[in-house]
């Protein structure tokens, strides 16, 4: 589980790296007659993300050299990865059916999906929240703010019919 962690830990180390480095390419200081520079706010983000993950290392660094790998536990515990597999597995289904059919359908089918097969809910309040929500986030973002949602292949052939 450490060398997991310290491994993350790197990671986004190296992610707050190319994010500062590019916020100094944009220009990240203030100029009292423009305003802040487009880099202004990622570099400050990535400077939290850099100094947190520094500290993050050095602590997980000094504990593996005194504890030392040999009594680290591993990083998925014995029948953890069937969990996983339910997020896992909805999720990415989720994701290609919005490319087929788009959000709103793709979201009815999750969250009935997930709401009857992994919560255990009953049909009533799965058919009602797998409704309403798509419905609702069509009215909202489609509707009143005019964000249009992805329509996926069979957008123009599936419309909701308000």
């Amino acid at each position: 589980m450490r060398k997991a962690n310290l491994g993350v830990a790197v990671f986004l180390f190296l992610i707050g790296a190319i994010v500062m480095y590019d916020a100094v390419r944009l220009g990240w200081q203030y100029d009292p007659s423009s305003g802040p520079g487009a880099g202004f706010l990622p570099f400050y983000l990535s400077l939290g993300v850099l100094l947190c993950t520094s500290v993050f290392i050095v602590k997980q660094v000094m504990q593996l050299s005194k504890i030392g790998i040999v009594g680290d536990e591993p990083l998925i515990q014995e029948g953890g990865l069937k969990p996983i597999l339910w997020v896992l597995l909805p999720s990415t289904a989720m994701v290609v059916l919005v490319s087929i059919i788009g959000l709103h359908f793709a979201a009815a089918i999750f969250l009935l999906f997930y709401m009857r097969v992994v919560g255990k809910i009953g049909w009533l309040e799965c058919i009602l929240v797998s409704v309403l929500f798509p419905v609702g986030m069509y009215i909202v973002f489609d509707r009143l703010f005019l964000i249009p949602l992805p329509d996926g292949m069979l957008g123009n052939y599936i419309k909701l019919p308000f």
